[in-house]
């Protein structure tokens, strides 16, 4: 019984740890913009966005501080109307963007509206971007959409030289190994 109710408490402390690395939901609206996703986001944030009937454009500045491969998305919330009435909540013809600060040139878009729009760019290096968001919100009550953007850092080319060390390393093991069965020796008694 005893040896039951540590791991009832075990359970519920692992419970109390992890319970708070969920991701944060950060509501915003038309107004909020630019919105500054800070250096080197990660996905531990997401957006819900909200904007009245019509054209947005929004803006989120993140900085880079190292080559990065970033991703970013970008759902829409429909929301259909009772007795085919328009839509309460809709966004359409959205595109999503990847910009570099300051020159403003253009790295990838995607288009999106009653599906995800999903950007991946590789290899970025380090310096000022922004992800520009941008669509039409049609539903009676405008259009609401959920947002994400995550960057990884690249591995640095040592990192992949001491991968093939390590990789070669135990191909030389296992070749040795090998060599000492065929002559009868026990694994590990070489």
């Amino acid at each position: 019984m005893n040896f039951q109710i540590k791991h009832a408490v075990a359970a519920v402390i692992l419970a109390g740890i992890f319970g708070g690395a969920q991701a944060a939901t950060v509501s915003l609206n038309g107004a909020s913009f630019p919105y500054d996703l800070g250096a080197d986001p990660t996905a531990a944030n997401s957006y819900s966005v909200t904007h009245d009937a019509g054209s947005f454009s929004d803006v989120f500045n993140f900085t880079l501080s190292q080559a990065s491969d970033t991703i970013s998305s970008a759902v829409s919330l429909y929301l259909p109307g009772i007795n085919g009435s328009s839509a309460f909540y809709n966004i359409t013809n959205g595109t999503l963007s990847l910009y570099q600060g300051g020159s403003n040139t253009l790295l990838g878009s995607t288009n999106w509206g009653s599906t995800n729009g999903v950007l991946s760019v590789n290899n970025v290096a380090a310096g000022s971007y922004y992800w520009k968001v941008a669509g039409d919100a049609v539903g009676l009550n405008g259009g609401v959409y959920l947002y994400a953007a995550d960057t990884a850092p690249v591995p640095e080319p040592s990192t992949y030289l001491m991968m093939l060390l390590g990789l070669g390393f135990l191909g030389f093991v296992a070749k040795r190994q090998l060599g000492n069965l065929s002559m009868g020796t026990p694994l590990g008694m070489a």
